[in-house]
């Protein structure tokens, strides 16, 4: 039977392991849990802010949440998790699947005039914004 507690041990004690090779007692099994995939496991509200986030996330979701499949989406990460928006990594990093929802000039506020040009770059719907037809 499932169980997100045994699957969360589970991947603690091989990280456990890994750090302690000649044996590790409770505390550093706890310590452990903390950081198994960046700390999502210990704590799945955790803010995603980062593509390492999603991956942690997306990984925690799949691998020991389980309820989820391997290999989703950043977006859909992100999105299940409540974080999409401007400062979403996902976006950030030019992989939005709906970049134009958002408006240049609040791409800009929300991140700066020389970020925003990076990120907005990676998009067609923006091509307005740099003078191109």
């Amino acid at each position: 039977m499932w169980s997100e507690k045994r699957e969360l041990v589970k991947h603690a004690a091989n990280l456990a392991k890994e750090k302690h090779p000649e044996g590790f007692n409770k505390q550093q099994l706890i310590d452990a849990s903390k950081e198994v995939f960046g700390g999502y496991s210990a704590n799945p509200s955790k803010p995603i802010k980062t593509m390492e986030d999603v991956n942690n996330m997306g990984n925690h979701m799949a691998q020991v949440d389980g309820h989820y499949p391997v290999g989703m989406s950043g977006c859909y990460v992100v999105g299940l998790n409540g974080g999409c928006g401007i400062d979403c990594p996902v976006f950030k990093e030019g992989e939005c699947g709906e970049p134009q929802e958002f408006e240049a000039r609040d791409v800009i506020d929300e991140l700066g005039q020389e970020e925003a040009e990076e990120v907005m770059a990676s998009y067609s719907c923006f091509d307005r914004y740099f003078g191109a037809d």
